[in-house]
């Protein structure tokens, strides 16, 4: 069972993803800084909109040292904001409105 993060702060978001990743036999815990992450954590995900996680250091530091996979979410991707998240780290960039659709079939093809 992999182990997953998740750095959102907005409890309703946070507990449709961790309740998603749960049915698929993920172990979910949420976060709020680097020191967070459990043992052998293999992805993050990581709100966008939330001005403590859109941060290209933040996402840069997680990627470096922690060496995991990233998948960001944003209200509005602009092409801008787009690339400066993929070259700090991110793998996968999508929006506010899929990510609860989507997670599920993200995670899997980035795990495997």
């Amino acid at each position: 069972m992999a182990n997953i993060i998740l750095f959102v702060r907005n409890f309703q978001k946070g507990t449709q993803l961790s309740d998603r990743l749960s049915s698929i036999n993920l172990n979910v815990s949420f976060g709020e800084s680097i020191y967070d992450l459990p043992d052998k954590c293999s992805l993050a995900i990581i709100d966008l909109d939330d001005k403590k996680f859109n941060n290209l250091d933040f996402i840069s530091e997680l990627k470096t040292k922690a060496k995991i996979k990233l998948i960001c979410y944003k209200n509005l991707i602009k092409k801008e904001s787009h690339n400066a998240m993929k070259n700090a780290g991110c793998d996968i960039i999508v929006t506010n409105a899929s990510i609860v659709m989507n997670i599920q079939t993200l995670v899997k093809n980035l795990l495997k």
